[in-house]
């Protein structure tokens, strides 16, 4: 019985020592980014980590999320927690305008084997003057928050649901990993819509900015959890029949999928796929990492890919692709990549409108192409020189910081169809 007891202590002992020397390189780890030590925070990478992220990269990066969120400040809050073979520290990060979660991946030898975000919580929230909160609870007690923005013409007014695209995309269109320039789109657009006469509501998926409180974590949250919630969007604002007189969807790349997913199950006035994808998403995602990866790698995620497609959980990630495969997100890939976009058109009854940019990168043109051959009747419309944030080609003049203008044809191509 003593040696059990010994044995017990040992083990304890053992595996606190362990999460406090990762405790320890976490926070070393975020203060030398801090200090703009891009070499210093590349020292407890694992090899592979050290070969993808170089200085540069990580420079890179990190000036990107100080230019979405305001100059970082400190690391307030760690978490550990245990995924299949890898120890996790959730940190929570300070800057200016947000508190950023970071899920920091730790192979056994105490390297950091993969760092990604994990949510976005704003600080505060600058709204517009004909702009106002607005919430609904989900199936699973979490609160979502949305930003009503309203024409200045007399109501009912037609208002349009935007669905934002994938990762730690915020309700106006920010993502850390993107550029400032990039940034704003959904809320360029809905105050575009307003002047127009047409109410928007944009929100932050769950998880992300000032969304919180639900019972399901990030690794059990499935696409039809994206779409219940935008349901239940659809259904508070049908439900306002003072102020809204027809409810319209618009869904921005992985949005559009939900957009489709939403429409087999609600009937409402008009549906807009934005830079949506017209095959399964491990089709479109193979074709992103492509031009990116070595053969070897490109060969990993192919595998990869076929066991999620097929419910399973992958046997290896080799560390170069554990920020993507991580997982907390397996859930979330086996339940996107079941959905076919031309499968779910049938059940799409109302007026179908499909845009894209002939610069999308991202979700390339014959996206486009195909959803439309997929669904006799609907409207294609390819904006020439658009990318994936909805921005044109034109280079940014040097020390430009503000967000760019939405490309010139989307607002008056979106206005007619919705007001049609």
């Amino acid at each position: 019985m003593k040696k059990w007891y010994l044995l017990s202590f040992l083990c304890i002992l053992f595996c606190t020592a362990s999460a406090q020397q990762n405790d320890q390189i976490t926070t070393q780890f975020f203060e030398q980014l801090g200090k703009g030590n891009w070499d210093g925070a590349r020292e407890n990478m694992d090899a592979n980590m050290k070969t993808k992220v170089t200085p540069d990269m990580l420079k890179g990066i990190w000036q990107q999320l100080e230019q979405s969120y305001g100059k970082w400040e400190a690391l307030i809050s760690q978490k550990t927690a245990k995924e299949a073979a890898y120890d996790i520290i959730l940190a929570d990060n300070r800057f200016g305008k947000a508190i950023l979660t970071f899920r920091v991946v730790f192979d056994n030898n105490h390297r950091i084997a993969g760092f990604f975000i994990a949510g976005t919580k704003l600080i505060t929230t600058a709204l517009l003057p004909y702009e106002e909160t607005d919430t609904v609870t989900t199936t699973d007690g979490g609160i979502l928050y949305g930003v009503l923005t309203k024409p200045v013409m007399k109501q009912p007014w037609p208002v349009v649901l935007i669905i934002a695209g994938s990762g730690p995309t915020d309700h106006n269109g920010n993502n850390p990993l993107s550029p400032a320039t990039n940034g704003n789109s959904y809320q360029q657009l809905a105050a575009a819509l307003a002047a127009n006469g047409i109410a928007s509501v944009r929100y932050d998926k769950r998880g992300i900015g000032q969304s919180t409180g639900f019972k399901k974590g990030s690794s059990a949250t499935s696409l039809d959890d994206y779409t219940d919630d935008a349901i239940a969007w659809i259904d508070h604002l049908q439900k306002n029949t003072q102020q809204f007189k027809n409810v319209a969807v618009i869904g921005h790349s992985e949005g559009a999928l939900i957009g489709l997913m939403a429409a087999g199950r609600r009937s409402f006035k008009s549906l807009v796929s934005l830079s949506g994808p017209g095959e399964c998403m491990d089709k479109v995602l193979l074709a992103q990492l492509k031009p990116k990866l070595a053969d070897s790698l490109y060969n990993d995620v192919t595998v990869i890919l076929n066991e999620l497609r097929q419910g399973n959980n992958p046997q290896q990630v080799p560390a170069a692709l554990s920020m993507l495969f991580n997982p907390s997100l397996y859930t979330f890939w086996k339940s996107t990549f079941h959905y076919d976009p031309c499968a779910l058109l049938p059940a799409v009854k109302m007026p179908f409108f499909i845009i894209g940019g002939t610069s999308d990168v991202q979700v390339p043109p014959v996206q486009a192409d195909i959803l439309h051959n997929c669904k006799p009747g609907s409207q294609l419309l390819m904006i020439k020189g658009m990318t994936h944030a909805l921005k044109d080609t034109a280079p940014v003049p040097a020390g430009n910081q503000a967000p760019l203008p939405l490309s010139a044809q989307l607002v008056p191509s979106l206005v007619k169809f919705i007001m049609n």
